[in-house]
């Protein structure tokens, strides 16, 4: 038997005792199935549709606002954040208690980086802290966690993490999927370009390729459209303004604020007006950076987009990196925590299944979507500070379809769209973020994911508000709209 589906069958046996100090109430919350992204059937290629839209051959999507685990899929800059608000999460309660993940992380807060540096930060104040061979719990398998985890074996401390979901990995998430050759990530794709985290893939044997992030435009007629700086010009005005202001505020309200808007709706040369390529710009960049609409987005720190250049493209199987780590340490899986219970000697992990489990000190890697419910409670309740914290941050919502085709078919006509420089033979370089210019669009961008190989699969990248309202859709329902917005391409005039 594995060891993770061991500990999962038997908790108790990992030191768990019950808890005298507190009385838990009566009704708790009841255990939750594993991120609501399920598997979709495969659908039946048809004819052509009127819109010249083929039907995928295989989809898989996500849907992390709705999984009661993650509760959306990374913190972001609301109005009103700011750093000090992210260290005084990181903060030690009592020097028992500490709280880790990427929300946490003052310098690279919703990603990857951020989580695992966050994770490492933790246990080494604990291991600075704690005498050798006390037992420390850690909430969440995420990469914060199980990073953490690992640093306090190696320092020769006992450690047993214990995750809601029946799988580690948090919002890392590879499956696989019929229809498709290669490991379907429902988590990110993208990941950042340092060595820290380059080294920990390698070692994980994470194959990665440079990504390009070369962006292209089309009308809805399916005429390709350079890029103009319109968009991202006034961005930038509009934080420079808010930078300036006595207090925060939206990227909504800055564009009000420093005269931006109201724009020109008037079509310029290439039939696009100067307000529609501000829409293009907060729809295509800064919602899917954020997971939040403008009038939620801090203005004084907001991205432009969300797939940078330099970035490394994942074509390995992104969860083998967490699953090594994981291969280290004790993880009781399928144990939802429902309350963490600190004094100045231990601390005590309530379980949604009755049970108990002391430690001497504990990490909670849960999301701030988590924190911010009502399904995790503390004993006694955190600090104001933390509460402050917690109240404050805010979690975007962003969602990944993956969409495989017979064919490519918006791989055909010019790449005039590209945002980037050309490439070194001269010739403008092909895209692989694909946009729409000039009408609301429910998919942010699509990633072409398959051009290095010639595969015909489509990544669509969900966010803000269509991601929650697509969520709500059965998959019928959640195709035709998504398919509604690659009908410029399909139809595609260069």
């Amino acid at each position: 038997m594995a060891r993770r589906t061991f500990l999962a069958a038997s908790l108790s046996g990992i030191a768990a005792v019950a808890l005298s100090s507190c009385s838990w109430p009566d009704a708790r919350p009841s255990p939750s199935a594993s991120p609501s992204a399920t598997p979709t059937p495969t659908p039946t290629p048809t004819p052509l549709p009127p819109d010249g839209v083929p039907l995928p051959t295989a989809m898989r999507r996500s849907s992390w606002g709705s999984d009661p685990f993650a509760r959306g899929a990374f913190s972001y800059d609301a109005v009103g954040t700011t750093t000090s608000l992210r260290q005084s999460l990181a903060e030690p309660v009592g020097e028992r208690l500490w709280i880790a993940g990427e929300a946490c992380s003052a310098t690279d807060p919703g990603t990857l980086t951020g989580a695992r540096d966050s994770g490492l930060a933790a246990a080494e104040q604990v291991a600075r802290i704690a005498e050798p061979g006390e037992r420390v719990a850690v909430i969440g398998a995420g990469i914060a966690g199980l990073t953490a985890a690992v640093h306090l074996v190696d320092a020769g401390f006992e450690v047993v993490v214990v995750e809601a979901r029946d799988r580690v990995g948090g919002r890392v998430w590879s499956v696989e999927v019929d229809g498709f050759d290669r490991p379907v990530e429902l988590g990110p794709v993208l990941v950042p370009d340092d060595e820290p985290m380059a080294e920990a893939l390698r070692a994980a044997s994470v194959d990665t390729v440079e990504f390009d992030g070369v962006v292209e435009a089309r009308t809805s007629e399916g005429v390709a459209v350079a890029i103009p700086p319109t968009g991202v010009d006034a961005v930038d005005a509009a934080r420079a303004w808010a930078d300036a202001a006595p207090e925060d505020v939206s990227l909504a309200a800055a564009l009000v604020g420093s005269g931006t808007v109201p724009m020109s709706t008037v079509p310029g040369p290439d039939e696009v007006s100067p307000a529609s390529w501000l829409a293009h710009t907060i729809a295509s960049g800064v919602q899917p950076a954020t997971g939040a609409p403008s009038s939620a987005v801090s203005a004084r720190t907001v991205p432009t987009t969300a797939f940078p250049s330099g970035s490394q493209l994942v074509t390995g199987r992104l969860s083998d990196l967490l699953d090594a780590l994981a291969d280290r340490v004790d993880i009781a899986v399928s144990s939802v925590v429902t309350r963490v219970a600190h004094d100045d000697r231990r601390v005590s992990l309530r379980l949604d299944s009755g049970e108990s489990l002391t430690a001497d000190r504990a990490i909670v890697t849960v999301p701030i979507g988590v924190l911010k419910s009502d399904t995790l409670r503390f004993s006694p309740v955190l600090p104001f500070a933390h509460q402050r914290a917690i109240a404050r941050l805010e979690t975007g919502v962003v969602d990944v379809v993956w969409l495989r085709f017979e064919e490519a078919f918006w791989r055909s006509g010019s790449p005039a769209g590209a945002a980037t420089p050309d490439g070194a033979d001269g010739l403008a370089a092909a895209p692989d973020v694909l946009t729409v210019v000039g009408e609301p669009s429910t998919v942010a961008a699509w990633l072409d994911l398959g051009r290095e190989t010639g595969e015909p699969i489509l990544v669509g990248v969900i966010a803000a508000t269509q991601a929650t309202r697509l969520e709500a859709l059965d998959d019928p329902e959640f195709q035709s709209a998504i398919l509604a917005d690659l009908a410029p391409y399909a139809t595609a005039r260069g």
